[in-house]
């Protein structure tokens, strides 16, 4: 590998995207533990958010963006992604890719959360992540290789990222060198008890890239999905939001419509705001359902669901889904530029691992996948531009490792539940500090010394979730406000003084806000 070459840590959209992009002209490497088949992409229901409609604009998909982020957002960034989508998914289906459409041939667009228009694509109705990454797995060329091994660091040279360092299953390291190095490592869910996404997702890439001195961002503002399924204090999956979008309704055991009078949008809220409506009801004891007896055909609109309720035992005749909260997606990230630029020279970070700004506080349902779409070819062609301007490594070096003294870490499901405790739908200044003072007496301290890398995968793993946790922790800490997914129950005044300001911003114009120049990165944090 050379200078003709690219390293992609991780197999999900983002990298597929990204690879298939470069794979033409460049030496294309994707990393991953398990190989592609694993992530959060391949469990993505709800769909990808797009103008595509010819009664849908750009501009108001951007507008109902920044709505359900708070207008904490990079405007720039934002504006790209909405007005990119369209032709990037048409083109998509040019390729083959299908998308549902009704009995006329039309796309069937669904409506979530927060949109003002129908203009979500579906594919299989709720299996479109699973449809899109066979698609795209497809197309990938036989010269694109995935190598089943895990990497644990990057390489940086003289304020360069060069290349990375990877852990075989037998301990072995290898050192692998590349023109520019991609991190779509995904998001951090799997710290915590209740998730969405697969348990492997710990927050690999934002602790490479806080090792390396990359800047991250907004790192509080983690979203927690309301329509987490469960059965037995076990999380059996995914309740689309796609089910609101089509008629099912939040209630309680005694049938009470939980979203009633809480906001204008009902059950379509913004997802913090439905989250911590959940969470209310299950501080008062109360249980919490999806009522979908309003959905015709049910289990045909919505195959995959249907199924693991029906193979956890919960009765869809009932008419009634228990769902509870979960952690979905993380909006903060390794910061980036509008191509996927790190603060690194050659180190790129795409898909739910960048902080682009696109989400501000909290994601509009269905971008994510929006993004990676278009960030990725973002990524892929600053690449291909930037190509004659690198010079790099060409020689790989592989090394046996002997284990050292490992630290004796805690347990994962141990800091699952005290991340769940301090880092959950709302949060204390007490609660942080507590979770601070734990984190850095477990230890953390450690990573410092380079005698880390001869650690075993697991406890290299725990070590990931300890830090991930930290960081998060340390800018909830820092935002002495609520905005947002970051709910800080003891901060209510500075909540409303932000809701006033939120209600000035939307009654102006989309011009006055790409002029104003609002300061989009009011939190960095960055390695000393």
């Amino acid at each position: 590998m050379g200078h003709d070459s690219v390293i992609i840590i991780g197999t999900g959209m983002a990298a597929l995207v990204t690879a298939l992009k470069l794979c033409n002209e460049k030496n294309v490497k994707l990393f991953s533990k398990n190989g592609i088949g694993d992530g959060n992409s391949w469990r993505a229901q709800g769909g990808i958010a797009v103008a595509i409609d010819h009664t849908d604009y750009p501009s108001n998909h951007y507008e109902d963006t920044l709505k359900a982020g708070g207008y904490h957002h990079n405007l720039e960034a934002t504006m790209l992604m909405v007005e990119k989508g369209p032709a990037l998914l048409r083109n998509w289906m040019e390729m083959g890719m299908e998308f549902d459409r009704d009995h006329r041939g039309h796309l069937s667009l669904g409506m979530e959360g927060a949109h003002n228009s129908r203009r979500i694509l579906h594919a299989g109705g709720d299996q479109t992540g699973m449809r899109c990454m066979n698609f795209l797995q497809r197309l990938l060329p036989k010269n694109v290789e995935v190598i089943k091994e895990q990497v644990i660091d990057l390489q940086v040279t003289d304020g360069v990222c060069d290349g990375v360092v990877t852990k075989k299953a037998d301990g072995n390291t290898n050192t692998y060198f590349a023109e520019a190095i991609v991190i779509a490592t995904g998001g951090c869910g799997g710290i915590f008890q209740h998730t969405s996404n697969d348990p492997n997702l710990i927050g690999s890439g934002l602790t490479m890239a806080y090792r390396a001195g990359a800047t991250l961002s907004d790192l509080e503002f983690l979203q927690f999905h309301p329509t987490v399924i469960h059965k037995n204090g076990k999380v059996i999956g995914l309740a689309s939001e796609a089910l609101r979008g089509e008629g099912a309704r939040l209630v309680d055991e005694a049938g009470n419509i939980t979203m009633e009078n809480l906001h204008p949008y009902g059950d379509l809220a913004p997802r913090d705001v439905v989250a911590r409506a959940i969470h209310e009801n299950e501080r008062l004891q109360k249980k919490n359902y999806l009522d979908i007896t309003r959905i015709p055909k049910f289990k045909e609109r919505f195959p995959h669901i249907s199924k693991m309720c029906e193979e956890a035992g919960i009765d869809l005749k009932k008419g009634r889904i228990p769902v509870t909260t979960g952690a979905h997606f993380h909006m903060g990230g390794v910061v980036t530029d509008i191509y996927g630029r790190t603060s690194i020279e050659r180190l790129y970070a795409v898909g739910e691992v960048a902080r682009t700004g696109v989400h501000g506080t909290n994601r509009l349902a269905s971008n994510s996948l929006l993004e990676t779409v278009v960030f990725g070819t973002q990524v892929a062609e600053d690449i291909l531009r930037r190509s004659s301007e690198v010079a790099c490594k060409t020689k790989e070096t592989h090394q046996t490792m002997k284990l050292g003294k490992e630290p004796d870490l805690p347990a994962k499901e141990d800091i699952r539940q005290y991340v769940s405790n301090a880092l959950g739908v709302t949060r204390t200044s007490a609660t942080l500090q507590g979770f601070l003072t734990w984190l850095e007496n477990t230890g953390l301290q450690q990573w410092k010394d380079a005698s880390w890398l001869n650690w075993k995968i697991e406890t290299i793993e725990r070590a990931t979730m300890i830090t991930t946790a930290w960081l998060i922790a340390r800018s909830a800490m820092e935002r002495t406000e609520s905005r947002g997914a970051h709910f800080r129950v003891d901060f209510p005044q500075r909540q409303k003084k932000w809701r006033n300001a939120q209600l000035i911003h939307e009654g102006e114009s989309l011009r006055a806000k790409r002029t104003k120049g609002w300061k989009t990165n009011d939190q960095q944090m960055v390695t000393s």
